[in-house]
């Protein structure tokens, strides 16, 4: 799995007596727009939000007395355990090359010094502060089970499942064996490399976990998260088909951690990882519990079709853990990071909304494109209540789905919206694969009255929605270039004439062609958790056909 990331915390990422599932609620001041909507209803699961909730000021007081007298212990005794396996890794890698290793799986006194260095990077998180791991069920053996399918991935701290059985192997980037330490560790667990620079690379991905699936060598389980990004546990989103493309047995794996506080879920819209390791260190302890499920063997119709293989495991997982399946994906995670880089509003809620859009017709329409042409000409469009709202869509007060519209862009539960908003929200769904000089072109009427003659200001305000490559003081530099009769105001066609000839503004002219989802129903709170019935009963209602999307 490969996962880029900055640290996304929109807010404070300790709150005090809050919750991201509301219902009929004012927020607080101390919540975070991007929170997961709820409204009189109306509610859905976010996967991708998390906040972490400390209640009591003697718990926050122990943080930080913990901060002093425990935290420089845990790090030394995590340092210290590391270069323990460090150098357990550099005597059983000893004389072996990256090829080596791909060609065949260790065996001998190198297996049994893997096993040590397993050991040490345990005692990397027992003195992280997870001193209890409870397993469950009946681990299977490479032979019974060659590929393990984990979820919920939520954390950097799952990768303890690594560490607490016989070591498998993962499926990492080529550039993780260059990280100091840490990438001789990872190449003596024998991963699979993901080449990214290489355009074949996912084929070759899954040729390789094919082929250590099917050999008649003694190879390591593969471990493979399914998800292919962390949530926050609420329910599990589409699996990746990666994992049941070879089309033999898996055995699932559930990671779950029953402590008081959740200080390491690790999502696109909270805590950092900085900050998640501080507050998971100062803890007196945590436990984690991993559970293997029996050994899924899949029917021949799963063999065929790898996507309803996925979708069935992912049931009897969902099943076992408590708790809904989700239409969201990787690919969702995307889509909102664009629109965060975009500054288009709740970036966190924006795929939710695309499905309501879609759902009232509006993304097949011109409807949003005539209301910006006379946004300007209208009055008090930043408080638009739903009956004002319902004639400006031209939809139907009745429609359930405008209220859920309407739910979703009113988070503060005032009872009105912004047309502005909603305009940019809708824009962006419909322009999100093209370039961001399409996007910017159809805002400008939302910023000013045409097109030939925009303002510093307004021009200003229109280029925030660039990507986050132009911060206010380069937009008014490149206004001031563009300007150069000092007449006050510049036309859309000059900006991009002078911009598609530049090499520094080419990100304007990328088209996000990445970004591919095919249109789904959302998966709503009040979604019950799935049925006790099996798997293959839950196969019988699927189609035997669907798209095929990239591998993990």
């Amino acid at each position: 799995m490969t996962r880029q990331r900055d640290d996304m915390v929109m807010t404070e990422d300790i709150m005090v007596n809050t919750d991201h599932k509301r219902s009929g609620s004012n927020l607080s001041k101390r919540d975070s727009i991007e929170d997961s909507w709820s409204s009189k209803g109306y509610s859905y699961i976010n996967p991708f939000v998390h906040r972490i909730e400390i209640d009591s000021q003697i718990e926050l007081a122990k943080v930080y007395v913990l901060t002093v007298l425990l935290l420089p212990i845990r790090v030394v005794g995590c340092v210290l355990s590391l270069l323990s396996a460090w150098m357990f890794a550099c005597i059983g890698l000893y004389g072996l090359t990256l090829d080596d290793l791909k060609q065949k799986p260790l065996t001998g006194w190198r297996k049994q010094v893997q096993y040590l260095a397993a050991r040490a990077m345990r005692m990397v998180y027992t003195a992280g502060s997870f001193h209890y791991i409870n397993m469950k069920g009946t681990p299977a053996t490479s032979r019974e089970a060659p590929i393990l399918v984990v979820a919920p991935h939520s954390s950097y701290v799952d990768s303890i499942l690594v560490v607490a059985s016989h070591p498998p192997s993962i499926v990492a980037k080529r550039e993780t064996s260059d990280i100091p330490l840490l990438g001789r560790i990872i190449n003596y667990a024998q991963p699979i490399y993901v080449q990214r620079e290489d355009p074949n690379s996912r084929q070759n991905t899954i040729r390789d976990i094919v082929e250590r699936a099917r050999s008649t060598d003694d190879w390591p389980q593969v471990v493979i998260f399914a998800e292919g990004t962390c949530t926050n546990r609420t329910a599990l989103i589409k699996f990746k088909p990666g994992a049941f493309y070879p089309g033999v047995p898996v055995q699932p794996v559930l990671l779950r951690y029953p402590n008081k506080f959740d200080t390491f879920t690790w999502t696109w819209d909270g805590p950092g990882v900085l900050r998640l390791l501080w507050l998971t260190m100062t803890q007196f302890y945590n436990r984690c519990e991993i559970e293997y499920l029996p050994v899924y063997k899949p029917s021949a119709a799963e063999k065929a079709d790898a996507n309803l293989y996925a979708q069935n495991v992912r049931e009897v997982m969902a099943n076992a853990l408590g708790v809904p399946t989700s239409d969201y994906s990787f690919e969702d995670v995307i889509v909102m990071s664009r629109a965060r880089d975009m500054k288009i509003p709740f970036p966190g809620d924006i795929v939710e909304i695309e499905r309501t859009l879609d759902q009232l017709g509006i993304l097949e329409s011109k409807r949003d494109g005539q209301l910006c042409e006379k946004y300007l000409n209208l009055s008090n469009t930043d408080k638009l209540d739903i009956i004002t709202f319902a004639e400006l869509l031209q939809v139907d007060l009745k429609d359930q789905n405008l209220h859920k519209l309407f739910a979703l862009l009113d988070h503060r539960g005032k009872g009105t919206v912004s047309l502005k908003s909603f305009l940019l929200c809708s824009l962006f769904c419909k322009l999100k694969n093209s370039d961001i000089i399409t996007f910017l072109r159809a805002l400008v009427n939302i910023y000013s009255e045409s097109s030939q003659r925009i303002d510093r200001d307004s021009f200003t305000r229109l280029l925030r929605h660039a990507g986050g490559k132009l911060n206010e003081q380069s937009a008014q530099l490149l206004f001031y270039k563009l300007d150069t009769a000092n007449l006050g105001h510049v036309s859309f066609e000059n900006f991009a004439d002078y911009t598609e000839k530049l090499p520094n503004y080419k990100f304007l002219y990328h088209k996000s062609e990445h970004i591919r989802r095919s249109k789904v129903l959302s998966t709503t709170a009040t979604t019950t958790p799935p049925p006790t019935s099996t798997a293959a009963a839950t196969a019988k209602s699927m189609p035997t056909s669907m798209p095929r999307p990239l591998i993990n």
